[in-house]
């Protein structure tokens, strides 16, 4: 009998145990070893090790170098997939800029945010924006008379 130890990605040890510890018990039968994954909290992490006879290990240990490939791609694809579907943050950063937030203006305080330069409202002539309600800068032409309910139907017919 023979031990060795293999290092794997701790973020794969999941999906190569299995649900209940399914996969890693066919895998164990499959190629007649013991395979024994660190605790949580280890201070190996990524130690796995493997005993059996050395030819079993050495195939055991090949098809666990291949799932650990294969998973990290799906891994590194969830993670940079979650990345880019992360929320912006209110103050900078987030998304998929990355960014480290906390972003401030010049005067110390949070960001403001979208800011449209040379806008009429922002001149220092004191123009401001229009006020939408106000019979003033929007008058009405004429008396002010119901626009007639037409539909793409024709009309209604009663």
């Amino acid at each position: 009998m023979v031990s060795q130890e293999v290092r794997l990605d701790p973020r794969t040890h999941a999906r190569i145990i299995g649900a209940r510890g399914k996969v890693v018990r066919k895998l164990m039968e499959e190629f007649k070893v013991d395979i024994r994954f660190p605790p949580p909290g280890s201070e190996e992490p990524d130690r796995v090790v493997v005993t059996g006879l050395p030819e079993t290990v050495d195939n055991a240990i090949d098809h666990l170098l291949n799932l650990e490939e294969e998973y990290m791609l799906s891994v590194t694809e969830t993670e940079t997939l979650a990345a880019y579907m992360k929320p912006p943050s209110r103050y900078g950063g987030g998304g998929a800029s990355g960014g480290g937030g906390g972003a401030e203006d010049s005067n110390g305080g949070p960001a403001k945010g979208f800011v449209v330069r040379d806008a009429p409202w922002n001149a220092a002539g004191g123009n401001k924006a229009p006020d939408m309600s106000s019979a003033e800068d929007f008058p009405t032409f004429g008396a002010s008379v119901a626009p007639k309910q037409t539909s793409a139907w024709g009309p209604k017919k009663f």
